[in-house]
């Protein structure tokens, strides 16, 4: 009995000194440990709702993905002028271990999802099939649609109607 009890406590033990390690791991680590998404993980993941997405200090970017299609959303500020909301619309598509992604005005862009204990990362690759280096992680899902919408950008501010003639 005093072995089980013992066995038991190590147990317990070795995964609390686990779980405490990896709360000090890198996105990097994290992509490394992670389990790799499929094309069916990323759209439970993302149907119907929209992700903002973060580089590790500061929210980058958001995505409306548009419920039961494969069609999204994008919207971001300039790094410029942060008040300028810049919006492109686009699709979908895996491609091996990929998902990736081609917007109308901003060309097209693949990478690698990982979920590492429901954390889900990504990581850019180049056009040569090479990680880019640059690393996002998914900070918040929310089933709030973007003030762009697929097809048409609404405004946040009222443009005057001319009365024309």
């Amino acid at each position: 009995m005093f072995r089980v009890i013992f066995a038991i406590l190590v147990f317990t033990l070795l995964g609390f000194t686990a779980s405490a390690q990896s709360t000090g791991l890198s996105l990097a680590d994290k992509m490394q440990l992670g389990t790799v998404m499929d094309e069916t993980a990323f759209e439970v993941l993302t149907d119907g709702l929209t992700i903002t997405y973060n580089n590790g200090s500061d929210d980058v970017y958001r995505e409306y993905y548009r419920k039961g299609t494969r069609r999204i959303v994008i919207e971001w500020t300039e790094a410029t002028d942060p008040s300028q909301l810049v919006c492109d619309v686009g699709t979908w598509y895996p491609q091996g271990d990929l998902i990736c992604f081609d917007w109308v005005a901003s060309g097209s862009v693949c990478a690698l999802w990982v979920d590492y204990n429901g954390e889900y990362i990504s990581a850019i690759e180049d056009d040569t099939g090479n990680m880019t280096g640059n690393l996002e992680v998914i900070s918040t899902i929310t089933k709030n649609p973007l003030y762009c919408e697929v097809g048409m950008v609404q405004l946040q501010t009222d443009i005057p109607l001319s009365s024309g003639g």
